[in-house]
Formats: structure tokens, C-alpha cells, sequence
């Protein structure tokens, strides 16, 4: 047909992300209900070192295409059911599929005797170690095929070292290809193992991008040599490493790891970081900890992850930021190979005391929270009564008791040093108020003992001042749910902080208790201090706009030039979530077309007016409109719904997010992007969808 071609090519560069040329091979998205499917590669921005499969259309796709244009009551109720989904049922969903990948996964490599799945790019290299040892070790690198579901973006790499003919040592890492996963990138990375997870949430963000306080943060940055670069390419994560204690201090350490490190770069893999916790590396100290006192267990562990930390320096890893984790460039030039081993940050250490119920390196992973023993949190808080009085009621006294206490302990004749004191963490009481979301306690701290600004300005064990603390803690809660060993991005249900987080935030601010735009934006973490409602960034509102201009564009032109059934073809993908009965009759009612592009501008209008593009505002739109004829009208007199077009606006947007999707967007507007200021919300696509009225993004 004359013009379908130019029309197609138009549509695949600036409309419609690639993941959806063929939608027999689209899978549904694990962010809505935690299903775990599959997802191909699609097309690349030539950005990163391989290409981001584009985000998929929603899981409730099918269900949107049924109700969407049915105002009938079992409709209805069948919507009000799913968005009103109870959160509890919500995250034990998640929990579900996430305890069966625990399981499922498990790992099989240091089983002796058991060498998993068939070996390849074997290859055998032999190394003498000096005099410290006579002979020579026999080092063994190969691969081993990983599960089906992990092939396409991870290998795993290993390494043994014999020597006369029995292991010595042995060790193993994982190559990860971040651009084939970075739209799930915590989800994906938390599957195959702990290690790997550990990584993922501790160092990088939802998309693989290092967190922002590694880069900018006074304290917690660190060195400050690593930056934006690490959001970028291929990771080799070490994972394991065992050298038997004869051998130990002997060289065999170095060539394991250097052996790893180098095999992990050829075979036309790049890296361009390696990664590694060194604490993960010290398991076999648990032997030398049995009978031991708490801190005789804490000083093993900490001379042990010293020495594992020491170790790593000296073949050229630096800590990352404040991090666990330590990175290794490919790039020779890169900034961290100048820093010397001695000139590394280390994050400050808690203070323990003696007779605490069980003293703990805060550099070592802690599931308090869901194996937590009751009597030494009972126990724990009994020490801090006594250590710390202030402390004890902030944490267990209801907030208005607690400024009671405050204003008793205040009268003259008490010590003005109490209200500075710290725990062993360094937080002082403003920290622990602000944490514990206690409005009042902050505000009577601030008003009345925070003279030169003591408490406000204090920096706990891990660089935050309160505000920052507060901050901290709440990005924790808005991004992740955590349940023992297992750790879920909910960051596309995230309602909004609680009434008292905001009071907190904005008596720290300095603004008393925040009202209305300000209130909306400390509410959904704004950073831009532009949000429009409190969650829409400039960002975001303009790859809303764009996606809804270009709609409506394509489906106005193809109603003019085009057949209905044509029409139909070509507009596939537009159409996928309107209600099937609907979608029979755009076949031959031209009008019916018509008003459905028509939903595409007044998105756009909304958006054009510096409002959010909710169902209600794209209503609105239409009925300032005063459309003649009145073909929206008619779309929606047959029972179609402006949340079938939304949602396509929301769903192409991000499919062409720099991040979330391929990063077509960024290509084609990077220009009037880097224009517009940055925010926390600038890609939470299914956050800000939802605030919107379109759940399950």
C-alpha cells in the first residue's frame, strides 16, 4: 500500500519501542504481581554494553482490554478488586515466587565431588610459587552453563588450584551482563544468589546505576573517584574464594584471583568493572568463633575481613564510596588506579561495649528483623536505659510522652551535655527522633536544645546528619521490602511517605510542618522542587508529552489516509488495551477512531497546562474542549475509558526511557531533556503511573 512503509518506519523511530514489533514474544512484567517471565533483547542505544530489553506491557493488559469499556458493576468491582489489593497480600505474592527462586537456585558449586553442569573453555596453566613451595600448581579455569534463565545475561566463571594432585584452592565469579537486564535490574541480580543480590542493592540503584550518595555525598562518597561511569557496562562480580589454611599466604590467593579476573576478560567478554565483598570471602572463620565470647566473635571477624580487605587492595580494588564493595577498572586510566592502597576510605566503625547482647561488625549483613531473638532486643534496650535515658524513651515512649520527658529532663540544674550524647552508631537523640517519624520530639529538639545547630549538624557512624538520616531511611522504605534473606524492589507501589515523615522532613527543613505543594512533594520524595502534584518531574511530564502528542499525531493521520480495517493493522499496539468490542467496531466507525485519538491531545493538553495526566484532567481537557463533532464523546458513549490511552502513553514512555527501556527518547531529545532538571522521580514510570490512576504499570 502506497505510504505504509514510510508510515511503519515513522511509527518504529519516535512511537513505539521495539520490544513490541512482535507481540507474540512480549512477556508481562514481574513489578504488578511478581510473575517471572522471560524477556528478549530487543534493540540498544548503543550506550552500554549490551542492550536493555524494553519494559513490557503490563500484566493487566488483558484484563484493561475487557473492563476498559465496560461501566458495568461486575467490571467495575473486577478493577476496584485489583487496585485495592490488601499490601500484605501484595509483598507475601512477592515473597512467594522470591522464597521458590531461593530455593530453586541453590548453590551447587562447592559441593565437593559435584562438578554441576558440563565445563567449557577449559583451559590448564601451571605456576610455581618460589620457595615457599616446592613444585608447581596446577591452576584450572573453565566455565559451567548457568540455569536457562539466566544464560542470556550471566556466566558463571570458575577456577581451581591442585597441587600433587589435590585441590588447594578454589574459587568462582559471575559475569554479568548489566544492559540485558538493567530494567529489573535488583530483580534479576536477586535471583541466582545472596552474593549477587548483596551487590546489586548495596551499590547500585533499580536500573544498575551506582547510587547517587557514592558520587556526592561528603562522607559517604568516599575517595570520590567513582562516579556516573559505573552505570555503564558489563560487571565480573567475585563471588567465592577458598585457599586450604597450609597454602594460605603463599601467592596462591593472587593467582586465583588474577586468574578469574583475566579469564572473565577474554572470549570477547569486556568487563568493565570487577566487583567484590570481601566480606563474604571470611565464611570459614565460624570454627575459630565457636566459644567465644560476643566480642571475641567480633574481633575474629574484623581481623578476618581486614585481612580478606587488605588482600584485594593489593591486586588494585578500592572501596567503592562508603560501600562493602570494592571495584577493580578495566580502564588503566581510570581515577581509582591512582589512589594508593594506604589512601583508601574506610568507613567509620560503631563503638561496642563489652556486655552487649551480641556485638556486631556493621560491616557484615544483618537479618535482625526477621530472625530477631526477643530477649536480646529485650536486653538491648535494657542497656540503653541505662546508658542512654533519652535515647530509651525516644525509641519506646509515644511521641507527646516523649516531649513531656524532654521538657521535665530540660528543667535548670540538669546538664546541658546529655541532649549531645550518641550511642555507639554516633546518632545522637535528633537522629533517633527523626527515624522514628516522632513530629513532635523533632520539633522540640530543634526549637529548644539545637543551639548552634549541635544536634542538626552531627553526622552519625555512617556520615548522615538527621536529615540525611531520615532521608536514608525512608528512600530504604519507599524502594525495597525486606524479609530475612530475601529483598523485593516495591518501588512501583510506593504510596507516598507517612503524615509523620513529612512533618519530619519539614520541621528538618526548616519549613514547620510543609503545606500544600510542599507538603506534596516532601510526600513523594521530589528533589527538584518542581514535581507538579508532588510526584510529575519536569522530566517525566515531557516524555509523557511527547509519547502523547506522537500518538495522537499517528492515529490522526492513519484515520484520514487509511481504511478502518487498515487503520486497525497499523495501529495494533495503540489499541492493545481498549476493550475488544470496541476495537471490532473501529473497523467501520471512522468517528469511533477519531474520538480515540482524540484522548492522546487532551493528555497532552493536561500535561501542556502543568497538570498531571490523570483520568480525571484528561476528562476535563475534553469537556473544555467543546468538541464538534463529538467524536470522544462517542468513544465514550460506547463504554471506552481515557485509562486504554493513558496507559500506552506511560507504557511507550518508558519502553523508550534512557533507563527503564532501549533509550530512543534520550536519542532523539537529549537537548530538551539535559535542559530540565533532574529528580528521584524522573524514570519511576510505575509510581508515577499509578499516582495517576493506571495501576500494574
Amino acid at each position: 500500500m502506497e505510504g505504509e512503509s514510510a508510515r511503519c518506519d515513522k511509527r518504529k523511530a519516535v512511537s513505539v519501542s521495539p520490544g513490541r514489533e512482535n507481540n507474540e514474544n512480549l512477556s508481562k512484567s514481574i513489578t504488578a504481581m511478581g510473575t517471572d517471565h522471560k524477556r528478549r533483547c530487543t534493540g540498544g542505544n548503543g550506550k552500554d554494553d549490551l542492550v536493555a530489553p524494553a519494559a513490557t506491557s503490563s500484566p493487566m493488559a488483558d484484563a484493561d482490554m475487557v473492563n476498559d469499556g465496560e461501566n458495568t458493576p461486575s467490571s467495575q468491582n473486577s478493577d476496584d478488586e485489583v487496585e485495592d489489593m490488601d499490601e500484605d497480600e501484595y509483598l507475601e505474592d512477592m515473597m512467594d515466587d522470591s522464597e521458590d527462586d531461593l530455593h530453586d537456585h541453590g548453590d551447587y558449586f562447592d559441593k565437593e565431588g559435584d562438578r554441576g553442569p558440563p565445563e567449557s573453555e577449559v583451559e590448564e596453566q601451571e605456576y610455581s610459587l618460589g620457595e615457599s613451595v616446592a613444585g608447581q600448581v596446577t591452576i584450572k579455569l573453565y566455565l559451567q552453563e548457568d540455569d536457562d534463565e539466566f544464560e542470556m545475561w550471566m556466566r558463571t566463571i570458575h577456577v581451581r588450584c591442585s597441587y600433587d594432585g589435590k585441590e588447594i584452592g578454589r574459587g568462582f565469579g559471575r559475569y554479568v551482563k548489566r544492559g540485558w537486564i538493567r530494567s529489573n535490574f535488583w530483580r534479576d541480580m536477586g535471583k541466582p544468589c545472596q552474593e549477587l543480590s548483596t551487590v546489586a542493592f548495596e551499590t547500585f540503584d533499580r536500573y544498575g546505576r551506582l547510587k547517587q550518595e557514592f558520587i556526592d555525598h561528603i562522607v559517604r562518597k568516599g575517595t570520590g573517584c567513582w562516579a556516573s561511569e559505573l552505570d555503564r557496562g558489563s560487571l565480573f562480580i567475585i563471588e567465592y574464594m577458598h585457599i586450604e589454611r597450609p597454602f594460605r599466604r603463599k601467592g596462591v590467593g593472587k593467582i586465583l584471583a588474577t586468574s578469574l579476573i583475566h579469564k572473565a576478560r577474554a572470549e570477547g567478554r569486556h568487563p568493565a568493572f570487577t566487583l567484590v565483598n570481601p566480606g563474604w570471602l571470611t565464611h570459614d572463620i565460624r570454627k575459630d568463633t565457636e566459644g567465644k565470647s560476643n566480642r571475641e566473635q567480633r574481633d575474629i571477624r574484623i581481623r578476618a575481613r581486614e585481612a580478606a580487605v587488605s588482600f584485594y587492595r593489593s591486586l588494585g580494588f578500592r572501596r567503592i564510596g562508603a560501600s562493602y564493595c570494592f571495584g577493580l577498572a578495566t580502564d588503566p586510566n581510570h581515577k581509582a588506579h591512582k589512589i594508593l592502597s594506604v589512601d583508601d576510605f574506610d568507613p567509620a566503625k560503631e563503638q561496642a561495649e563489652e556486655d552487649d547482647p551480641e556485638v556486631g561488625d556493621n560491616e557484615e549483613t544483618n537479618f535482625e528483623g526477621f530472625f530477631a531473638d526477643p530477649g536480646k532486643h529485650s536486653k538491648s534496650l535494657k542497656l540503653l536505659q541505662d546508658r542512654l535515658p533519652l535515647h530509651h524513651a525516644t525509641i519506646t515512649l509515644p511521641d507527646s510522652e516523649c516531649v513531656k520527658l524532654y521538657k521535665e529532663f530540660n528543667k535548670p540544674g540538669n546538664s546541658g551535655e546529655d541532649w549531645a550524647k550518641v550511642d555507639r552508631y554516633r546518632k545522637n537523640i535528633l537522629h533517633v527522633a527523626a527515624c522514628e517519624l516522632k513530629v513532635k520530639s523533632v520539633q522540640w529538639l530543634l526549637e529548644n536544645v539545637d543551639g548552634h545547630q549541635v544536634l542538626s549538624s552531627a553526622r552519625n557512624v555512617e556520615g548522615y546528619t538527621p536529615l540525611e538520616a531520615l532521608k536514608s531511611h525512608l528512600e530504604l522504605k519507599r524502594t525495597i521490602y525486606e524479609r530475612g534473606m530475601m529483598t523485593i524492589c516495591v518501588s512501583d507501589v510506593f504510596p507516598g511517605f507517612p503524615a509523620e515523615a513529612i512533618g519530619c522532613l519539614a520541621a528538618l527543613h526548616g519549613n514547620g510542618m510543609g503545606t500544600g505543594i510542599q507538603f506534596l512533594r516532601f510526600k513523594f520524595g521530589c528533589t527538584c522542587g518542581e514535581c507538579i502534584d508532588g510526584f510529575l518531574s519536569p522530566r517525566m511530564k515531557f516524555a509523557l508529552l511527547c509519547q502523547a502528542e506522537i500518538g495522537h499525531d499517528m492515529l490522526s493521520d492513519d484515520v484520514v489516509n487509511e481504511d478502518g480495517d487498515t487503520w486497525c493493522q497499523l495501529q495494533e499496539d495503540m489499541i492493545i488495551h481498549v476493550a475488544l468490542d470496541i476495537q471490532r467496531n473501529f473497523i467501520t466507525n471512522k468517528s469511533l477512531r477519531q474520538g480515540f485519538g482524540n484522548i492522546f491531545l487532551h493528555a497532552a493538553i493536561a500535561l501542556r497546562a502543568n497538570t498531571s495526566p490523570t483520568i480525571v484532567n484528561i476528562l476535563d481537557a475534553w469537556r473544555d474542549s467543546n468538541e464538534w463533532p463529538p467524536v470522544t464523546k462517542s468513544f465514550y458513549q460506547q463504554g471506552g475509558s481515557p485509562a486504554s490511552a493513558l496507559r500506552i502513553i506511560f507504557e511507550h514512555a518508558r519502553d523508550q526511557d534512557e533507563w527503564a527501556g532501549d533509550g530512543t527518547h534520550m536519542n532523539d531529545f537529549e537537548e530538551d531533556i539535559t535542559d530540565l532538571p533532574q529528580c528521584r522521580n524522573d524514570h519511576e514510570f510505575g509510581f508515577v503511573a499509578l499516582a495517576c490512576g493506571v495501576p500494574h504499570l
